[in-house]
């Protein structure tokens, strides 16, 4: 009875530091705030391309990072991808007139309604080549359920980046 106490204790602590150790080596790393600009009325696939030595500069209000997709709805921009976690309260969509007034754009979600503009926000990426360089993006569709959902307003990438004549120039030095 002894030598199974004395075994179980040991096969618990080595456990538990184990545990220990490899969790002291995961880093959760917190995002930065987000806003992202959406042009009024733009329908379809929207994509950011990060770490673009000649891309957008960065752009800050406050202590959030914001992202102004322009009317072709791909960014470029110079910023990293901006991994990791944070609340939900701290990510913020607007539709963005010409006047610049802002509207807040809801986020998809089981109660959406079909006939609602709403965004629906994907994973980062990695896509290429791209004017031969591999390039990590964050893909974003956003429209009422059919706009979502249209084959013909999804365009990929490579699609978005030749049918909205994006300046190949953004992307010189990323690879």
């Amino acid at each position: 009875m002894k030598l199974f106490t004395k075994s179980f204790f040991l096969k618990t602590w080595l456990s538990w530091l184990m545990i220990t150790f490899l969790s002291s080596c995961l880093e959760v790393k917190k995002r930065e705030p987000a806003i992202y600009l959406i042009p009024e009325g733009y329908v379809g696939a929207l994509y950011i391309v990060f770490n673009a030595p000649n891309g957008q500069p960065p752009m800050y209000e406050g202590n959030s990072r914001v992202y102004h997709i322009p009317p072709s709805g791909v960014l470029v921009t110079q910023m990293d991808a901006n991994e990791g976690w944070s609340e939900s309260s701290e990510i913020k969509y607007f539709s963005v007139s010409q006047s610049g007034k802002r509207v807040p754009i809801s986020t998809v979600s089981e109660d959406t309604p079909d006939n609602k503009r709403a965004l629906y926000s994907g994973g980062l990426g990695e896509a290429g080549p791209i004017f031969g360089c591999t390039v990590i993006n964050k893909k974003f569709t956003i429209g009422m359920k059919s706009e979502r959902t249209d084959s013909n307003k999804l365009l990929t990438i490579f699609e978005a980046i030749k049918v909205k004549n994006i300046d190949k120039k953004l992307f010189e030095g990323m690879c």
